[in-house]
């Protein structure tokens, strides 16, 4: 550890420095005592957060499930403000450590916002790890490099940088009361194609659609890329609804193929507002990228686009990617309550 004095973050050495650190720690089975051990070969001590009193880092509210903190410089991280959380019914199983990077930090001298930092810190840590990030999460974006034993992660949390260490046998999705609306996965990362909360109808496919939306939205220009999202029939992959966006426009394009055979109504999206295209039912929504009301109004169009194509809602299933200067992530949605495509019906569903 450095004793210079310290004020903020003037570069990214600093962070650097803190990888360097605590990348090479050897947590064990996470056990409580195996990273304690762990954390004091770099002179960080652990103290138990008392019942009921402050929370350990007030940058990010209160968090009851946080079990210990890490004491202040020199006894914890002076790059930042530290905290274990630990398994509800297990005390001894720590789950994570997390590292407020903003805490002290001086934009105006080092970066220019919170956004800006981010990107430089998974940058650094892309670097540190050999490679990108093996998945992209949201809301407030978040990279996730799984690894055997622990798993990194760098995200921006209420208006804050922060680092995580995570148990990965106890899943590195670990993210105290804020679940992931959406991923971008390399394909060697994607979860079991199938719901996490079944949907329970249209009105409740839509608001959850339109959470997932507004995500994605939000941080399109965080990527920076685009993403496309399609919902289809499982048994007729030809029947979908696509949802489009890049980086470069704040208009979120829909399509849907238009002319399918055996519809009871097949101009309907035209009395609606859709556009016809050659082969398909186009409508475009500006101002989407900013959020709000018109990503409201295109999850209601994405609904009403697979009901027309006559897709039961027990047949919907999602799919999609997101595209990033490292590459192609493919797109799982785990809130939404429909089951990912098959990658083959995803294929066919975007040919």
């Amino acid at each position: 550890m450095t004793t210079d004095a310290y004020r903020g973050w003037d570069s990214e050495t600093r962070f650097q420095r803190l990888l360097d650190e605590v990348l090479p720690l050897d947590m064990g089975t996470w056990r409580l005592p195996e990273v304690r051990a762990a954390l004091d070969t770099l002179g960080w001590q652990v103290r138990p957060v008392t019942p009921g009193g402050s929370p350990p880092d007030l940058a990010r509210g209160r968090r009851p499930e946080v079990a210990w903190e890490l004491n202040g410089h020199p006894g914890g991280p002076r790059q930042g403000v530290g905290v274990l959380t630990v398994a509800a019914e297990d005390p001894e199983q720590v789950l994570g450590l997390e590292i407020n990077l903003s805490y002290g930090i001086a934009y105006d001298d080092d970066h220019a916002h919170e956004c800006h930092f981010a990107q430089t810190a998974r940058e650094v840590t892309a670097y540190a790890l050999g490679g990108p990030p093996t998945r992209l999460a949201g809301p407030g974006l978040r990279a996730v490099w799984h690894r055997p034993g622990t798993s990194v992660a760098v995200m921006l949390d209420e208006g804050c940088v922060v680092l995580q260490l995570l148990c990965t046998d106890r899943g590195a999705e670990f993210r105290p009361g804020r679940p992931d609306l959406w991923r971008g996965s390399a394909r060697a990362d994607l979860s079991p194609p199938g719901p996490s909360k079944p949907v329970r109808g249209w009105g409740d496919a839509q608001a959850r659609l339109n959470s997932a939306l507004q995500a994605l939205c939000a941080e399109v220009h965080d990527f920076p890329g685009g993403f496309v999202l399609r919902l289809s029939s499982a048994r007729d992959p030809l029947r979908f609804a696509v949802a489009a966006a890049t980086a470069d426009t704040d208009v979120l394009r829909l399509e849907t193929p238009a002319g399918l055979p055996g519809l009871p109504d097949p101009e309907r999206l035209g009395r609606l507002g859709w556009h016809r295209r050659d082969t398909l039912w186009q409508r475009m929504v500006p101002g989407a990228l900013s959020g709000g009301d018109p990503v409201l109004g295109a999850a209601a169009d994405l609904v009403e686009a697979v009901r027309t194509l006559e897709v039961d809602l027990s047949d919907l299933v999602h799919s999609g990617e997101v595209t990033v200067p490292t590459g192609l992530r493919h797109l799982e949605l785990p809130q939404l309550g429909v089951p990912r495509a098959a990658l083959e019906e995803a294929t066919a569903a975007g040919a």
